[in-house]
């Protein structure tokens, strides 16, 4: 943060405030002005990124590197693991001694060092689960590892069921398929954001989310400490209509909420649209498998029972059976 004071009341200092009101992250306090002071550094921009990478990862894996904490909304396909590995990469020597980790998907977690091996020739994610059996602490706590590079580590989202504190031995976190962020009173997403505060480094990675879709923006910006809570995210850039929970962008804020945005992420759909080379003209397009299972005689019985009842809760259980849960 860089501080900007305003010593008296003429109508420079004023302008001055004006200005500074209008920097992605600012705090009055009494007369002075606390304001992003993020500059484009010459050193990081000439950082030598893995060849693999499309121009575009490169440009959002450097960009989140001079950012530090950074969201990449990007659509799929377009290869954000492929970022994050790099970023990893290379946050992960400037944290040492402290540990990198990342946190994704429990289907995820293979398929991630596999793609690790795909990219660099080797793979040297730690998989907690299986090296120390699920136990963050244990990951957090270990002196030495499998291998000798800055120890990376890989878990599964389900862990922070309790939360953690993870800034006393953690540099650098990668939150993958972040729109578990979305819901804004789910646990999950609770204790992620409570177990990261503080960490310097923070990069968030998921899919375009819709527009409009308030919540999933204001959750990155609160994991990502670009905001201190909730609530300051909607009264800066909306206002209440008074139909329940439905915020309205403020016409005047508009601009300073698209400015906010683009300060601390980036949002991709088409690369080519940007002028990066066109990486999506020869995907196939998608197979879809249909695999049938027959239902087991206890699930048939079950569907029945709660399909002849109308009440949503009903229908609910007749369709998650259908799919393959038996209740009781």
């Amino acid at each position: 943060m860089k501080s900007i004071p305003i010593s008296d009341f003429s109508l420079a200092s004023y302008e001055l405030f004006l200005e500074a009101k209008r920097a992605p992250i600012h705090r009055v306090d009494g007369n002075v002005i606390y304001v992003d002071d993020f500059e484009y550094n010459d050193a990081d921009a000439r950082i030598e990124l893995a060849p693999h990478l499309w121009d575009y990862q490169q440009f959002i894996t450097r960009l989140s590197l001079l950012k530090k904490r950074f969201a990449v909304f990007a659509n799929i396909g377009l290869g954000k693991t492929a970022i994050f590995l790099e970023w990893a990469r290379h946050v992960s020597e400037r944290v040492y001694p402290k540990k990198t980790l990342i946190i994704t998907q429990l289907h995820l977690i293979d398929q991630t060092i596999r793609e690790q091996q795909k990219f660099y020739g080797r793979a040297t994610l730690i998989d907690i689960n299986a090296v120390y059996r699920g136990d963050i602490e244990a990951f957090l706590q270990a002196k030495s590892y499998p291998w000798e590079d800055p120890p990376i580590g890989i878990v599964n989202v389900d862990k922070f069921r309790t939360p953690f504190w993870l800034q006393d031995h953690v540099g650098a976190i990668i939150l993958d398929e972040s729109s578990i962020l979305k819901a804004a009173d789910g646990k999950l997403r609770t204790n992620i954001i409570n177990s990261c505060k503080g960490i310097p480094y923070k990069l968030a990675c998921t899919a375009t989310p819709a527009p409009n879709d308030r919540q999933e923006y204001a959750s990155h910006a609160l994991f990502l400490d670009y905001i201190s809570n909730y609530k300051q995210f909607f009264n800066k850039f909306f206002f209440n209509t008074g139909k329940g929970n439905e915020y309205v962008l403020k016409p005047h804020a508009r601009r300073a909420f698209y400015d906010f945005l683009s300060t601390w992420s980036v949002f991709l759909r088409s690369p080519a649209q940007y002028g990066f080379e066109d990486n999506l003209c020869d995907l196939k397009p998608p197979e879809v498998i249909w695999n049938e299972v027959e239902l087991t005689f206890d699930q048939m019985v079950a569907a029945e029972q709660f399909g002849t009842n109308k009440g949503m809760v009903n229908r609910l259980k007749a369709s998650q059976i259908s799919k393959g849960f038996l209740y009781k």
